[in-house]
């Protein structure tokens, strides 16, 4: 099974419990809040801005946007996350919209000044979903409203021609464990191809097959264009003006 599939993609089984298991130590505390706080820089965020958190996954973003005044609805295909995500505003008396839904099937109108695209979510699908679902991201704003895409940088990811493995392991109560990511990049069709492998202390492994489509910045401007975006911006994650040297890739397209 492949991303490119479109339906068929195994959303739920590569964002589940384990994913939140084994990312929690890269996306801290610190991390989220200096996310939250770029975001803050690149949008210039005043009260009441209006923004929906495409998809939202746990709400580690909407929450700490919701407590700077924005007003933020939260939208996420699994139930787990946004529950993770309700739980987590109750305890910081935050006040966001969860809901949960499809982002590729969206059908706001004219209804958010800032729709926000965060950690690399934006690819997994075929080439038609991914247009389909900038389509709708810009029907989504209200004229002169925003779209902030941020995805890896193809410059920095160090591409080979052979498949390559980055591991993340954890260690609790039950022992060892371990999610093992390993991809090979096909500029043929522009796709990271992977597959993901958790093993768990005493339980058999999971393998989950995966595809990401990945962009350079001036493709990635091309497709914003087509789908009706103007005024693309692109900055690194510090808010530097985008290089190939920078971290991340995070581009600002307006709707006119």
């Amino acid at each position: 099974m492949s991303a490119n599939q479109g339906e068929d993609f195994a959303f739920d089984e590569l964002f589940d419990r384990d994913y939140l298991a084994f990312y929690a130590a890269e996306l801290n505390d610190e991390t989220n809040d200096d996310e939250a706080e770029t975001i803050a820089e690149l949008l210039q965020l005043t009260p009441g801005l209006r923004i929906l958190d495409l998809p939202c996954g746990h709400g580690r973003i909407a929450r700490r946007l919701a407590k700077m005044d924005a007003l933020v609805t939260g939208i996420d295909r699994s139930e787990l996350f946004v529950e993770h995500a309700r739980q987590d505003a109750a305890a910081h008396d935050a006040s966001v919209d969860y809901r949960v839904a499809d982002m590729r099937t969206i059908s706001f109108d004219s209804e958010f000044d800032v729709v926000l695209n965060w950690f690399t979510s934006f690819g997994f699908g075929d080439d038609e979903t991914l247009r389909t679902m900038l389509a709708r991201m810009h029907r989504a704003l209200v004229p002169g409203g925003r779209l902030v895409v941020e995805t890896l940088n193809l410059h920095q990811l160090n591409l080979r021609p052979y498949e390559t493995s980055h591991t993340k392991e954890l260690v609790d109560e039950n022992g060892t464990h371990f999610l093992i990511d390993r991809s090979c990049y096909d500029p043929h069709d522009g796709r990271l191809h992977g597959r993901r492998f958790i093993t768990r202390s005493g339980q058999p492994t999971r393998i989950i097959p995966f595809d990401i489509r990945l962009f350079t910045l001036t493709e990635l401007s091309g497709w914003l264009r087509a789908a009706g975006f103007a005024h693309c911006q692109a900055f690194g994650s510090d808010c530097e003006v985008f290089r190939t040297d920078s971290d991340r890739l995070i581009v600002v397209a307006q709707r006119d």
